[in-house]
């Protein structure tokens, strides 16, 4: 079973590029491991990434992953801009970073 996650001492931060389309975060994940082979993908007219759209709330949680905002000011400021909507934001929250961490799109320094 996985630890729990301390909301007021964790605090994530980005290991991917991102772009903003549309008002939302869109992350760039790259499709090869060597950047050697994705620039070599991208001049021969392939996108060297998948990108993975997020909602709102995964844009609001995103932006906010800067390694130095905790979970429980992430929660509070989803909490603040979307309400009800996000409830319950605590496992909502969870859920998202655990999914990150698995994919090694956010990390968790100490």
């Amino acid at each position: 079973m996985a630890a729990a996650l301390d909301f007021a001492t964790v605090q994530p931060r980005r290991l991917l590029e991102w772009r903003e389309e549309d008002g939302r975060s869109v992350l760039l994940r790259p499709r090869l491991r060597s950047m050697r082979l994705a620039r070599w993908v991208g001049r021969h007219g392939g996108d060297p990434y998948y990108r993975i759209r997020l909602d709102e709330v995964g844009t609001l949680v995103w932006d906010a992953c800067d390694g130095q905002t905790s979970l429980a000011e992430i929660m509070a400021l989803m909490r603040a801009r979307f309400g009800d909507r996000v409830e319950p934001a605590d496992q909502r929250l969870a859920r998202f970073v655990r999914k990150m961490l698995k994919g090694k799109m956010l990390a968790i320094d100490g």
